[in-house]
């Protein structure tokens, strides 16, 4: 097999973050939605806030959410597998001041990483990097990859049902990753490059 350089995200692909959300804009809001509500991926919608709205909720409470969020079954040991034979970068779209708390996150659950990159566009980052292939749950990521022909695996999440692309592969669960990466590597390997 050869050696991938492998995108990461974090919230709700390798950690829990709809239900750390929850728990701060329930309190924030005096609402009690529960994952089951949550059809959308930005989930302030759901309340009725807009952007600077979330924003300044976030903000003040960023670091809780991030800090109290845990990983699903399996992330911790598969990445720290998959660090093992391939390159990793974490790509978060959190912003920049939560740095520190999400190092300390990462390393408390003893995940490993060669790189981590704070963006809103990880398209962009993913190319500048050569990503070979992501691992995210946002859907307007999987469509992008999707029509650049480009490899993604889609964390299954409510709100990511209707995305549908031969690029696209949905992972519903840490244990398939490493047999789905090694499907995309044997079609990446076989491919000529391009001249």
């Amino acid at each position: 097999m050869s050696k991938l350089h492998i995108g990461i995200d974090l919230d709700n692909t390798v950690l829990d973050a709809t239900t750390a959300h929850l728990t701060c804009y329930n309190k924030v809001s005096g609402l009690s939605l529960t994952a089951e509500d949550v059809s959308d991926f930005y989930i302030y919608r759901m309340y009725g806030w807009d952007q600077a709205e979330r924003n300044q909720i976030y903000h003040r409470h960023g670091h809780d959410i991030h800090s109290s969020s845990v990983p699903y079954p399996l992330a911790p040991e598969t990445i720290r597998n998959l660090y093992s034979k391939h390159q990793i970068t974490i790509m978060t779209a959190r912003p920049a001041m939560f740095r520190d708390v999400t190092v300390k996150w990462l390393d408390a659950y003893g995940i490993p990483y060669h790189n981590i990159v704070f963006t809103e566009n990880k398209r962009l980052e993913c190319e500048a990097a050569s990503v070979d292939v992501l691992i995210d749950d946002a859907p307007h990521y999987a469509n992008e990859f999707a029509l650049l022909n480009r490899p993604y695996f889609l964390f299954h999440q409510p709100y990511n049902t209707t995305v549908q692309h031969e690029q696209v592969r949905r992972i519903f669960h840490w244990s398939e990753v490493e047999g789905q990466l090694a499907l995309i590597n044997s079609i990446l390997s076989s491919q000529s490059p391009i001249p």
